[in-house]
């Protein structure tokens, strides 16, 4: 179990919103994978998902990222964790490894079976290595 002191987190995503909005609006992306190999990670597509799902289309939601929900499910129990129990538990711990692994699967799944004709694993041609190695973009034509 670890205490978590509330201020200091709502500090730290503060933060972490202003970075990324700052990357948005700078490089109109956020992910540091996308950023540096043009490649979608496995997160692509959550933000998407959850705007879909917040706006009352979940089903739409799956198409951007199917684990959405199980994120969904893992921030409620983490602000609620951290915001009223002020701890975070290992049973919290663990199931955010599972979310993860998951989402790693899927991650495999949909680059095998949709990249890179479906949105959002498509290749982003203006990344970091395209622009240090020409060649590198001619491997997603």
């Amino acid at each position: 179990m670890v205490k978590i002191n509330p201020l200091k987190l709502t500090i730290a995503l503060l933060i972490l919103f202003a970075i990324w909005g700052a990357c948005s609006l700078i490089f109109h992306q956020f992910c540091p994978v996308v950023l540096i190999t043009g490649l979608p990670c496995p997160g692509c597509g959550l933000t998407r998902a959850f705007i879909a799902f917040f706006t009352m289309h979940p089903l739409e939601a799956f198409k951007y990222n199917p684990t959405y929900p199980l994120w969904i499910v893992l921030a409620a129990m983490f602000l609620w964790q951290v915001y009223v129990k002020r701890r975070i538990t290992t049973k919290l711990r663990n199931f955010a490894i599972v979310v993860a692994l998951v989402t790693i699967v899927a991650y495999i799944f949909r680059m095998v079976f949709l990249f890179p004709s479906s949105e959002p694993l498509v290749y982003h041609p203006g990344n970091v290595f395209a622009h240090i190695y020409p060649e590198y973009s001619r491997l997603f034509e």
